[in-house]
């Protein structure tokens, strides 16, 4: 990334040389990220983060309805809410999901086979999930794929909607591109195919020794995992709000929600969010899950 913001810091929209030099480089990072998730070059569109990806999946498919599967990121549901329908929509124009196998995508196929033309585009944001799964368009069955950057241990403020051929979006301009953003999240990107398999091993072992501590300890706890590295938490009768701030005085860092719903209170049955990653250690998890119980105990009393 270093070098786009000194040395070769020009403008790849620009026809002058050196502009087009950093235009051919930015066109080699999205061919890299086309080859991992199997589409063509245009097919991968550059956006501020996940958020602003899924945002462009929901709006810029044509009128319809849109199912949108429980659990799926506020952006979703927002970019619904500012979306105009059409009442004479036979069925759903689009379905978002954050599906990590083929199973939705495969019914969709065999519905499209059946009913011609007819059929809903399947989008899946992968934000999370890409880190640990393939999430290659095949793969998965879909049509539009939303990655973050960030969620990949790249840089944050950049992202991609990757659209399968052949779809057709109504998309709003693009500007300049953010070049060493892009250059860090291809890298990004490339590390986290490299590892995923070693790394979802790794931390369904870490996440499960947490999940075996805090079990023995609050039976009144209730548990669910999502990915490998994700663990969520209930304590019955304990804010989400107040679990998180007395952990993080205690030196465990956790979430509730979305990050980007900071501003908005929480319902009290939300859960706590556990993350583990990749320089998670076992000491730690250890740690944290010890630190875990003893806080939620206090809180009880």
């Amino acid at each position: 990334m270093e070098k786009y913001f000194s040395t070769d810091f020009y403008n790849p929209n620009a026809i002058y040389a050196e502009g087009e030099k950093v235009r051919k480089e930015v066109e080699a990072y999205r061919i890299q990220i086309a080859r991992i998730f199997g589409v063509a070059p245009e097919g991968v569109v550059f956006t501020s983060g996940g958020t602003e990806a899924n945002t462009w999946a929901v709006q810029g498919v044509g009128p319809g309805r849109i199912i949108v599967e429980e659990g799926s990121h506020p952006s979703v549901t927002e970019a619904v809410k500012g979306r105009t329908l059409s009442i004479d929509s036979k069925g759903p124009t689009l379905v978002s999901s954050v599906t990590t196998d083929n199973k939705l995508g495969r019914e969709i196929r065999e519905e499209r086979k059946k009913n011609g033309s007819v059929y809903p585009l399947l989008h899946i944001d992968a934000s999370q999930g890409a880190q640990y799964y393939n999430c290659a368009l095949d793969t998965l069955a879909c049509d539009l794929l939303s990655i973050d950057s960030a969620k990949l241990y790249g840089p944050k403020g950049i992202g991609a909607l990757i659209v399968k051929r052949g779809v057709k979006l109504n998309l709003p301009p693009q500007g300049t591109p953010a070049v060493p953003l892009i250059a860090g999240f291809t890298k990004a990107l490339e590390v986290a195919v490299r590892d995923r398999e070693a790394e979802h091993a790794r931390l369904t072992l870490l996440s499960g020794e947490f999940v075996r501590v805090v079990e023995a300890s609050l039976p009144e706890a209730e548990i669910a995992q999502s990915l490998p590295n994700i663990i969520n938490i209930s304590v019955p009768r304990i804010l989400p709000e107040l679990l998180v701030l007395a952990l993080d005085r205690a030196g465990v860092l956790v979430s509730a929600g979305p990050a980007c719903d900071f501003h908005k209170p929480e319902p009290p049955e939300t859960p706590v969010r556990i993350s583990l990653g990749r320089f998670t250690t076992e000491e730690e998890v250890k740690r944290a899950s010890e630190i875990f119980c003893h806080t939620v105990r206090n809180l009880l009393k």
